[in-house]
Parts: C-alpha cells; structure tokens; sequence
C-alpha cells in the first residue's frame, strides 16, 4: 500500500505486523516550501466562516460513521495498531463522533463562551472580544492512539489555523486517510491543512518547522517532548504539549462491586492501556473485598476478551504478558501475598497485590494488564500518587463518595474525573490534559 503525503519525493518501505507500506517521504526544501505556501494562504483561511468548517467536519464524521466507507480503513488500522477489526471500529465511531455538529458546537460553547467570537467580535461585559487564529501551526502527532488525530485536526482547523501535520512512524496511515476524507468533501481544505512524513532523525526538519511555526501541538513520549521543548524555547514558539501520561481507577465503595468491574474492564480494554486517559493501575480500598474485585474483573475481561477480542499479529504480544506476569509474582509475591487472575494465554491479566507496585512496574500496564492494589488510608493513596505519578496525571476512575480523594487528586494533578466505565468517553468541552485546545489554537 502506497501512502502518498502532500509532500515528498523518497519513498521509504515499512512493513509493520505484515502490512507492506511504502510511504512518501518529505525533505527540509520541500517542508520550506509547504510552509511558504500554507503561509501565503493565512488570511483567506482566517476569513472562512466557523459555519462552513463544522459543516465540513460534520460530513466528515457521518463518512467515517458509514461502514461501507470506514471499513477498509478499519482493516488497515486494525493491522497496524495490531488491535482486533471490532475494537478498532469500536474506537473510530467514538473519535468521528466527536466531530458531529452538535458535539462541535457544544465544543465551541464550552470552551469559548460564544461560538460568534470566532468570527467577530462579540459584545463583553469589558468590551468586545474576538478570537484570533496563531497563524501555522504544526502537529507532531504520536503512534499510540489515533483518536489525537481527529482532536488536534479538527481544533487546528476550527480555530482558522493554517496547518502541518508530521505523521508517526509506528502509526502512518489514519492521518492520510483522515485527510483524504476531508479533502473528498470540500478540496479547498488543502489550503489549509498538509500531512507529511519524515524520519525523526532527521532534526534539521523539526527545527524548520518549529522555527517557521507560529504553534506547536506535540503528542508523544518524555523524550520527544523534551527535544520539542527545547526547540520552542530555543524559538519562543508557543507549544501545547500533550503527553506522556498516566491515569487510574480508585475503588472507594463497595456497593454494586461486580457491576463496577464490569465498567472497569471496559475502561482497560479501549485503546489497549496506550490511550492517556486508560487506567494502569487500580487502588482499592483495603476495607473492600479486593479477591472478590479482582476475580470480577478478570470475569470481565474474559467476556469483553469475546465481543473485543485482543489482536495477535506478532509473538511479541504474548511474550511480553507472560514475562511481566511471572517477573511481578516473582517480585511481588516473594514479599507479600500476590494473585494473578489471568487467561491462559495473554488475553488479559489483573495482579492483585497486597502493596503498592514500584513506578517502573505501572510502565508494564499495557494490553490488558492491570494491578489491583489497596490502599490503607486516603494520606496513603495521596503520598502514593504524589511521590509516583504526580508529573504524568490525566484521567481518574472514581466510584465513592468522599470528595476529599477528589479535591486531594484534584489539586496534584488530575484534570478529568469520571465513574468507571466513562474513562473513555470525552465529552465536549473537557480538557485535554488541563488545556483547552480551541482557546491554546
């Protein structure tokens, strides 16, 4: 399959989980040249109205909605992200929903107040405010969950930005094809959005583009991060970082448990644990029956194991699990009572362990690997998140009563609390990671 960005000329082979791509690689002549052409488009695009982008979107959405339209796409997500046809069709309604009008619009609401004031300016309390786009702004996305894509899109293009988008390596399809579709519905967004790809070697590229970029929107790891902050810095380009982060579950009351596990486990399931706002880790309350809990939960995984089934496209999958699972009863159960509710091969696998796990340890939580682990006071869970996690916090599962653990998680970092099973689900108007990308836009 031949991938071809808007721009570039070398063509570089990737076979990934058995799918032979070529992709059409860009160079730092050709990205000057496509940032001088989004450049010269900046006040035409300005003057487009709000009206005509959500149209756009909204097309869009109901495309990708249509399975007679999404479903190759599915298939080659599905290979790649090495994630299972159901799961990956699960995820895509979930992201293209967000784009429908009337989560836009409440998008626009939530975040800005006055849909109005993006193109003129509306009446305040001080005066008249009208918002202004950055001018270009460039999206280095990540390979991890492809959700990113349709979210940073979608606010570059709201907010009446002129665009450029780096693909990843380990994910270069869903982008592509995410502009296509845009591009069959109205051509002209090409004047204001461009997708490439380039090796993340190649460092003269991200400095060009970061040094010509008005904005940068980078999703990625700590190591990119770093290198992308370092740059902003270097340039004074205003940068939106989003990512690497950690989200959990507290379990905090005992009432209607097995129900509680139920939406846990599809808390785990979506997006395989790699999406930001996916739990890695569940602190139990030590007064709960934790076995019983964590029996449950196993029992669930095993069920949503049949309706969203796990990919196994290469033997890393099942050898990785059934390391991680023997290396934390090794460690964990020579110290303490330690439990693995497992499948018997690497479906799914929930470590109940009598303490809290190291940080190193939560890092394992990926494919349906999950720690159970109590907690013997709300002072206990607090030091625990503050001395482990507090730099990398998102999302908290939370099922109880006590608005203490909330305003105490709160205040060290996390930005969206929900019940379990709606961990998921992102509502229009909710941060991303504590920002608001239509205001940062």
């Amino acid at each position: 399959m031949r991938i071809e960005y808007t721009v570039g000329k070398t063509i570089l082979e990737k076979n990934i989980n058995g799918l032979k791509l070529e992709l059409n690689c860009t160079d730092e002549e050709q990205i000057i040249s496509e940032i001088k052409r989004l450049n010269s488009n900046k006040k035409a695009v300005h003057d487009i109205s709000t009206e005509r982008t959500i149209e756009i979107l909204d097309k869009c959405a109901k495309l990708w909605l249509n399975r007679d339209y999404s479903q190759k796409h599915i298939d080659a997500l599905a290979t790649i992200t090495n994630q299972s046809p159901q799961l990956v069709a699960y995820e895509l309604e979930g992201s293209m929903s967000m784009l429908l009008r009337e989560n836009i619009e409440k998008e626009i609401a939530e975040e800005l107040g006055d849909s109005d004031v993006l193109d003129n300016w509306a009446e305040t309390s001080y005066g008249y405010c009208h918002r202004q786009p950055r001018g270009l702004i460039f999206h280095n996305v990540s390979g991890n969950a492809f959700i990113v894509i349709p979210v940073s899109i979608s606010m570059g293009l709201l907010s009446k930005n002129c665009n450029i988008v780096k693909v990843s390596g380990d994910e270069p399809y869903f982008a592509y094809a995410f502009y296509q579709s845009l591009c069959e519905i109205d051509s002209s967004i090409k004047d204001r959005l461009s997708v490439t790809y380039f090796d993340s070697s190649c460092s003269n590229i991200y400095e060009t583009l970061v040094k010509e970029s008005d904005c940068v929107v980078h999703w990625g790891g700590v190591y990119s991060g770093g290198i992308m902050a370092e740059l902003c810095a270097k340039y004074q380009t205003h940068l939106i970082m989003h990512g690497p982060k950690i989200s959990f579950e507290v379990i905090d009351e005992e009432k209607d448990l097995e129900v509680v596990a139920q939406n846990v486990g599809s808390d785990i399931v979506f997006w395989e644990q790699k999406a930001c706002l996916s739990p890695r880790i569940i602190f139990i309350n030590k007064d709960i029956d934790r076995k019983y809990f964590a029996s449950k939960l196993a029992k669930a995984l095993e069920n949503l194991s049949s309706v969203l089934p796990k990919a196994y496209l290469n033997p890393w999958n099942s050898v990785k699990t059934i390391q991680d699972r023997q290396y934390c009863l090794l460690k964990y159960g020579l110290k303490n009572e330690t439990k693995v509710y497992s499948s018997k091969n690497a479906d799914y696998t929930v470590v109940l362990n009598e303490t809290l796990p190291d940080k190193e340890d939560i890092d394992r939580c990926f494919n349906r690997f999950i720690f159970v682990s109590p907690y013997e006071s709300k002072e206990e869970l607090y030091n625990y998140v503050e001395k482990n996690i507090k730099d990398y916090l998102q999302t908290m599962g939370y099922n109880g009563s006590d608005t203490d653990i909330i305003e105490n998680m709160t205040q060290l970092g996390v930005s969206i609390v929900t019940k379990p099973g709606f961990m998921s689900r992102h509502y229009p108007g909710t941060s991303h990671d504590g920002m608001f990308n239509l205001q940062e836009m």
